[in-house]
Parts: C-alpha cells; sequence; structure tokens
C-alpha cells in the first residue's frame, strides 16, 4: 500500500542517506556553532520554497534561486539515492564565506528532486516530486503545531511518524487521510484525479524539518 512505500521510516533512505552525508552536515554544523542559536523557527522558508512551489523541482530551484540560496555541487546532491532523478541540495548560507562571517539567521538546507512512481513507491503511471528543508533550529513539536494550524486539520501518527495526507482544492487544503487505508487501485484513481500530497515531520541526528512529497500522473 502507499503508506507502506512511502511514509514509512524505512521508505525514507533518501532522506537518511543524504543527512549522513558528512559533507553537508558537517558545513551545517560548523555554521551552528558559529552563528549560534536562533529563536526563529524554519517553517516560512518551507513554506515559501516548499509548499508555495507544490515541491515541483524547477518551481523550487527558481524560489531558490529568488531567495539567494546557495546550491551544492551535483555530486553532494547523489547522497540523496539513485531512486531521485535531477536531486539538488541548497543551503542558506554560503558555505565559502563560512570562516569569513557567520549566517545571519537559523541554518537551513533544501532538497529537492523527483522520481517516476515504479521506481519510488512499486507503483507504475505515477511521479513524486519531493521538496525538504532541515534545519538545526527545528523543533519537531514546533513544526506540527504550526502545520496543523496552517493546513487546518491535525497531522496523523503512525508507526512513530508524524505527517499530513491531503490535495489542494478550491485554493484550500484538503484532507485526504483516508486513503491511508486504501489500496494501490483505489490510490492510483484518487492521484489521477488530482495530485496527493504527503507532507511529513523528519529527525535525524540534531536536526529536524518538514518534506513534502506530491504524487501525480506520470506525463
Amino acid at each position: 500500500m502507499f503508506r507502506e512505500r512511502v511514509l514509512l521510516p524505512s521508505r525514507h533512505r533518501y532522506l537518511g542517506d543524504e543527512m549522513k552525508n558528512r559533507a553537508v552536515f558537517g558545513l551545517i554544523t560548523a555554521a551552528y556553532l558559529i552563528a549560534g542559536s536562533a529563536t526563529a523557527e524554519p517553517l516560512q522558508s518551507f513554506v515559501d520554497t516548499c509548499l508555495a512551489t507544490n515541491g515541483e523541482p524547477a518551481a523550487v530551484a527558481a524560489a531558490a534561486e529568488a531567495g539567494d540560496w546557495f546550491k551544492m555541487p551535483a555530486e553532494v546532491a547523489e547522497a540523496m539515492g539513485e531512486d531521485f532523478r535531477e536531486p539538488a541540495i541548497y543551503l542558506n548560507f554560503d558555505p565559502t564565506r563560512l570562516k569569513a562571517e557567520s549566517p545571519a539567521g537559523p541554518i537551513e538546507m533544501l532538497m529537492t528532486g523527483w522520481g517516476d512512481g515504479k521506481s519510488i513507491m512499486e507503483i507504475d503511471g505515477l511521479r513524486l516530486d519531493f521538496c525538504g528543508l532541515a534545519s538545526p533550529e527545528a523543533d519537531s513539536r514546533t513544526l506540527d503545531r504550526d502545520m496543523t494550524a496552517r493546513l487546518g486539520f491535525s497531522s496523523i501518527t503512525r508507526d512513530d511518524m508524524t505527517f499530513w495526507l491531503f490535495s489542494r482544492q478550491s485554493g484550500g487544503f484538503v484532507s485526504e487521510a483516508a486513503l491511508m487505508d486504501s489500496d494501490d487501485k483505489s490510490f492510483v484513481a484518487a492521484a489521477q484525479k488530482r495530485k496527493i500530497y504527503a507532507l511529513y515531520i523528519i529527525e535525524q541526528d540534531d536536526m529536524a524539518g518538514l518534506v513534502l512529497g506530491a504524487v501525480r500522473p506520470a506525463p
């Protein structure tokens, strides 16, 4: 089922692999120590770069460029896993100037890419776009509270994972929690009619954040 293939922790290998990329994580840790603790919650950055763009990689890249994010070399993004195409990682500070100046605000890492349904979910005919943002200054409880307020309905917790399943209709967010217990055929039928989003809270090492997966028919 969809919940088993996308939402459970064992299926989050691209995120886990990325967080284990010591080149990026080392930069974030160093920046965090130099800048010191900040009080801002990175939720707004996620909204601006991921939620507002529907997680579409081209739109995420445009938002990152407009927001002065720094794109990491392509080989760094390869750690997200071979199943994802056109992966990209951005930092909200210039890593080449880390010794000269400290980041001005919360330290954040932005990730994006896409994969075909067969590789990611073992379901043909679909595509999964994803966009995630993580920060050592993010707090999972605060993210849960604030995202619930923004979406207008509560998160779901299963197998120690907190997430929302929804679609966007008439300019608003509509819960699709009923799809959690649907079979593949029913889920594909729903995704053929409307884009389905899975938004979940992630925690790895000393970082927390949000990852948006947007499922739609393959082009």
